[in-house]
C-alpha cells in the first residue's frame, strides 16, 4: 500500500491560503488529483469487450460515460495548470515527473475518510469507488478529522484555494498580491491550454483562459461543478427528462458524480443485447463482457516475458502523453486570432496529444487487456487466471545531454540535459512489435508514433 501523496497539502496554519507559495503549492495538488483519476477511469473504460455494438444502444454507454469523464479530468487538470501559469507560477508544476505520476493503490488525496484507488477492471463496485471519489460535499457524512489541519473533501480543498484567490486579489494581501494586470501585460494566455480539442460528449466545455481573478474562479468552478455537480446535486438520472434547476439556472450536462450513478443503476450500460424477455442480457458485471483484468498491474510483478515489455511500453506511451502536456506549457502560441492561418508549433503539439491518446495509448492498452497472462508470466502465481493492463506507471526516458556555449567566456560551455520521448518511444516500439505484430502495418502503432510530434523536453535541475 502507498502512502500519502508527495505533492499532498495541508490547511494552512493561519487557516487560510494568504501566499503565493501556499496557493501554488495547492494548484499543483490540485492538478495532482485531477490526474489521480485518470488511469483509474480509463482502465475501467477499456476492460470493456463491448465497445462494439454499445452504439447501437439507445442512450450514452457506459463506456462512453467514462471516457467523456476522463477528458473533462484532463481539462480539470488543464484549468488548475491555467491557472498557476496567470499567477505566474507556471513552472513550478510538471506532469512528467516520478512524483507527478500517481501510482495504484493509494488513499486518494484531500479525503477523509480514507478512499483507496485502485486500478481494476468495470464492476459496480468500481463505479461505487468512483461515485465516493465524485461524491458531492452535501451527500457526504461528517467524519472526525484526524488532524485538524486535513482535507474532508475535494469540496473543501477547492474552497481554500477559490478564497486564497480573492485574499490575494487584494491590497490586504501586502507583498502577496496578484498582479493581475501586471501579469496580464506579459501575455501568459499565451502559454495556457484553451483551444485544443475537447470531446463534446456529455457537454464538455472548451478550457477556460484565465486572466483575472474572476475567469481564475470561474475556472474552479468548472472542476467542482463537473465533478461533484453544483451544490444540494444529488445524481439525477432520468432519462428523458433534462437536468433539475440548480438556482435560477438548468444544468446543461451531468456532473461526473451523476454519470456514474447512471452506470451504476443500469441507465448507461454496456450494450443492447437483449434476452428472450427484451432485458439487457449483460450488465456491468457479467464476465461475458469484461475482461479479465488484473487489479493495480505493475512491471515489478511480471517476468522478463514478452508481455512484460508491451506493459513497458504502454507506460512509455502514456509518460509520452505526459511529456506532451508540458511540452504544451512550455511552448507560446504565436496565433491571437487575428491573422491569417499560418503554421503554429504549439497546434501541433496539442493535436499531437490528441493522436498520442487515441492511436497509441488506447490501441496497446487494449492489447494488454486482451491478452492472458500465461504460466510464469508473473511471479506470484497465487495471482490466478488474469490478463494483463496497462499499467500506467512512470517511464524513465534517456536523458540526453548536449553542450552549449554560454557566451560570457570564449570556449566556455554548459552541459544541457534533455528527453526525446518520441524517439524513446519509437525505438521501443520496433523491439515489441517482433512479438505483437499487431502493433505493426500501414495504420498501426508503430506508424503512428513515427506520426507524432518528436520534440525536446528540457530536464528540470531536480531531475537531472
Amino acid at each position: 500500500m502507498n502512502s500519502t501523496p508527495s505533492l499532498a497539502v495541508t490547511k494552512p496554519r493561519s487557516g487560510r491560503i494568504e501566499t503565493l507559495d501556499e496557493l501554488s503549492a495547492h494548484l499543483c495538488a490540485a492538478a495532482y488529483v485531477e490526474l489521480s483519476t485518470v488511469p483509474m477511469y480509463l482502465y475501467a473504460a477499456y476492460s470493456m469487450k463491448t465497445r462494439g455494438y454499445s452504439q447501437w444502444a439507445l442512450g450514452k454507454s457506459a463506456q462512453s460515460d467514462l471516457i467523456g469523464v476522463v477528458i473533462e479530468e484532463m481539462q480539470h487538470m488543464a484549468l488548475a495548470r491555467n491557472v498557476l501559469v496567470a499567477i505566474g507560477r507556471g513552472d513550478d508544476f510538471r506532469v512528467y515527473a516520478e512524483k507527478s505520476v500517481p501510482t495504484y493503490p493509494a488513499p486518494m488525496a484531500h479525503r477523509i475518510p480514507e478512499l483507496m484507488l485502485s486500478l481494476r477492471r468495470l464492476s459496480s463496485a468500481q463505479v461505487q469507488t468512483f461515485m465516493d471519489v465524485e461524491l458531492p460535499e452535501s451527500e457526504q457524512k461528517p467524519a472526525e478529522a484526524v488532524h485538524v489541519v486535513d482535507y474532508h473533501s475535494l469540496g473543501e480543498f477547492y474552497k481554500y484555494i477559490e478564497d486564497g484567490i480573492t485574499y490575494l486579489s487584494t491590497p490586504a494581501a501586502g507583498k502577496e498580491q496578484i498582479k493581475w494586470a501586471d501579469l496580464a501585460a506579459n501575455n501568459l494566455w499565451q502559454l495556457q491550454y484553451h483551444r485544443g480539442y475537447w470531446n463534446q460528449n456529455g457537454g464538455a466545455q472548451q478550457p477556460l483562459l484565465v486572466t483575472d481573478e474572476k475567469t481564475a474562479l470561474a475556472a474552479l468552478k468548472v472542476i467542482v461543478e463537473q465533478g461533484e455537480g453544483a451544490p444540494h446535486d444529488r445524481g439525477h438520472i432520468d432519462p428523458i427528462y433534462p437536468p433539475p434547476l440548480i438556482g435560477e439556472h438548468r444544468r446543461t450536462e451531468d456532473s461526473h458524480y451523476t454519470k456514474f450513478v447512471r452506470i451504476r443503476h443500469g441507465v448507461d450500460g454496456v450494450g443492447v443485447v437483449k434476452d428472450d424477455n427484451g432485458q439487457e442480457k449483460y450488465t456491468i458485471d457479467s464476465p461475458e463482457v469484461i475482461w479479465p483484468v488484473i487489479d493495480n498491474p505493475t512491471i515489478e510483478q511480471v517476468n522478463d516475458v514478452p508481455v512484460r515489455r508491451l506493459m513497458v511500453l504502454s507506460n512509455a506511451a502514456y509518460c509520452y502523453v505526459l511529456a506532451l502536456l508540458d511540452k504544451i506549457y512550455l511552448t507560446r502560441t504565436t496565433v491571437d486570432g487575428t491573422q491569417s492561418f499560418r503554421p503554429d508549433e504549439r497546434y501541433g503539439y496539442e493535436r499531437g496529444f490528441i493522436a498520442a491518446m487515441q492511436g497509441v495509448l488506447y490501441p496497446i492498452a487494449d492489447l494488454l487487456m486482451r491478452t492472458p497472462f500465461k504460466d510464469g508470466d508473473l511471479k506470484d502465481k497465487s495471482v490466478g487466471t488474469v490478463n494483463a493492463g496497462p499499467p500506467f506507471q512512470h517511464h524513465a526516458f534517456t536523458v540526453r545531454t548536449a553542450s552549449m556555449k554560454t557566451g560570457q567566456k570564449k570556449g566556455k560551455a554548459s552541459i544541457r540535459q534533455f528527453w526525446k520521448p518520441q524517439e524513446d518511444l519509437a525505438a521501443l516500439c520496433r523491439e515489441v512489435t517482433a512479438f505483437y505484430p499487431e502493433l505493426g502495418g500501414d495504420d498501426g502503432v508503430e506508424r503512428q508514433i513515427r506520426l507524432l510530434p518528436d520534440f525536446e523536453l528540457e530536464v528540470p535541475p531536480a531531475e537531472g
